[in-house]
């Protein structure tokens, strides 16, 4: 039988990945717009925030609970930075979708929407260090 404990492992590196990927090929496309045209970062970003929602949901839903408080503590923090991230990626993809609409403000929406990408790619880094610092750390001293 599948565990769905497995769910979010599976998951967390598609929102890590996109986002570091995505935010790079944007701050290209928007410090050097001649050379690099297409929006692929953007196009990421949609992909890299769908990805962050499934994580959390796996996350919140189907990873185990921790009676070790120093493992539950540890889980907080992670859940917390999670959340951060999944914030930081709804407000990047607010300001890029924001530029179709506010077209009178198109340049300053997709550099506010780059400034939360690139937070977000810095919160996922962090995430994923503490979900990594959990699992290969704290889960296997602890047997």
């Amino acid at each position: 039988m599948f565990d769905t404990s497995h769910i979010h492992p599976m998951l967390v590196h598609f929102p890590i990945a996109l986002t570091l990927l995505g935010v790079l090929l944007s701050a290209f496309k928007l410090f050097k717009p001649t050379k690099f045209r297409y929006p692929c970062g953007e196009i990421i970003l949609y992909f890299a925030t769908f990805s962050a929602i499934l994580s959390v949901i796996a996350g919140n839903n189907f990873t185990p609970n921790f009676t070790e408080p120093l493992l539950a503590n540890a889980k907080n923090i992670h859940s917390t930075f999670a959340g951060i991230t999944l914030t930081l990626l709804c407000i990047a993809t607010a300001g890029y979708l924001g530029r179709y609409i506010f077209k009178k403000h198109e340049h300053l929406l997709e550099i506010v929407g780059w400034g939360f990408y690139l937070l977000a790619a810095i919160s996922v880094s962090i995430t994923g260090f503490l979900g990594g610092s959990l699992v290969y750390n704290d889960l296997l001293h602890m047997h």
